[in-house]
C-alpha cells in the first residue's frame, strides 16, 4: 500500500491541478486513491447515475458525450493525459452529468468523491486551488463553443494542428494520437466534413505523412493568420496558447 501511495502521489505532483501543493497535502490525498485500468470502449462515468469518484488520466484518451432530449449522443470533448474528470463527485448526493468512454485502454488514478470533500473542507487553501483550476477548465469549454460557431471546419482543424505542432527543420509537425473519426467529434463535425476540411488545409500546405499519422504544416505563420489566430493568441506564452481557444 506504501509503494502505491508514493507511485500515485509522484504523479499527482505533476499535475496542474496539484502542482502547487505541499508535499505533504499530496501525500494525504494520494492515500484516498487507486489505481484503476480500463480497457478500450469502456464506460468509466454513466450520466445520471450517482457520482462517486473522480478522475485523473493518467495515459490514454477519454470521449466526453451526453444526450439529447430526442436520445443522440453529443461530444463535448476528448481528454487525455493531465484532465480530471467526475467533478460532480464533489458535491453532497451529486448524480454525473455526462457520460465517460475510453477511446483507447487507459491508466487513471481513482480519487474518492466524498473523501476527497472532506479533505478539501479542512484544506481551505487546497480547496481554492481546485476552484481556480476548475473554472480556468470552465473558461477554455465556453471559448470551444465559442470557436465551434465562429470558425469553419477547416480552420477549426487547423488550429487544432497548430497547437501541437512541433518544429522541425523548416516545418512543423502534429502527431495525430486519436483516430480521425473521434478528433472530428471533439471538433463539433462529421468524418467527411474532417476530410474535406483536411482537403481544403493541403491548398495552405499541411500534407500527411506516416498513414496519416503525422501532419506536416509547411508555413505556420500562413495557417495561423488564414485560421484568424490574433498575435496575442499567438504570443501570450502559455502552455498550448493555440489549444486554448479550442
Amino acid at each position: 500500500m506504501t509503494k502505491d501511495i508514493e507511485r500515485i502521489s509522484g504523479v499527482l505532483r505533476f499535475a496542474r491541478y496539484f502542482r502547487t501543493w505541499p508535499q505533504e497535502d499530496i501525500l494525504e490525498l494520494a492515500s484516498l486513491c487507486e489505481w484503476v485500468r480500463f480497457e478500450a470502449d469502456t464506460m468509466m462515468i454513466r450520466a445520471d447515475e450517482p457520482a462517486e469518484a473522480l478522475y485523473l488520466i493518467v495515459n490514454g484518451h477519454v470521449e466526453l458525450s451526453y444526450k439529447d432530449g430526442e436520445g443522440k449522443n453529443g461530444v463535448i470533448d476528448l481528454l487525455g493525459d493531465g484532465q480530471l474528470v467526475g467533478e460532480c463527485a464533489l458535491a453532497p448526493d451529486g448524480h454525473y452529468a455526462v457520460s465517460l468512454k475510453t477511446l483507447e485502454a487507459t491508466t487513471a488514478i481513482r480519487i474518492d468523491g466524498l473523501l476527497f470533500s472532506k479533505f478539501l473542507s479542512a484544506h481551505f487553501d487546497r480547496a481554492l486551488t481546485m476552484m481556480s483550476v476548475m473554472t480556468e477548465r470552465l473558461c477554455q469549454m465556453l471559448r470551444q463553443t465559442e470557436e465551434l460557431k465562429c470558425r469553419s471546419a477547416a480552420q477549426r482543424l487547423g488550429i487544432y494542428l497548430l497547437a501541437d505542432a512541433v518544429p522541425i527543420d523548416d516545418v512543423h509537425e502534429t502527431p495525430l494520437t486519436i483516430e480521425k473519426s473521434a478528433l472530428a467529434r471533439k471538433l463539433g463535425m462529421t468524418s467527411e466534413t474532417f476530410s474535406r476540411a483536411l482537403k481544403k488545409l493541403s491548398e495552405l500546405g499541411v500534407t500527411q505523412h506516416s498513414n496519416g499519422r503525422i501532419i506536416r504544416i509547411s508555413d505556420a505563420e500562413m495557417l495561423a493568420d488564414w485560421c484568424g489566430l490574433s498575435d496575442s493568441e499567438r504570443k501570450e506564452g502559455q502552455e498550448n496558447a493555440f489549444q486554448a481557444v479550442i
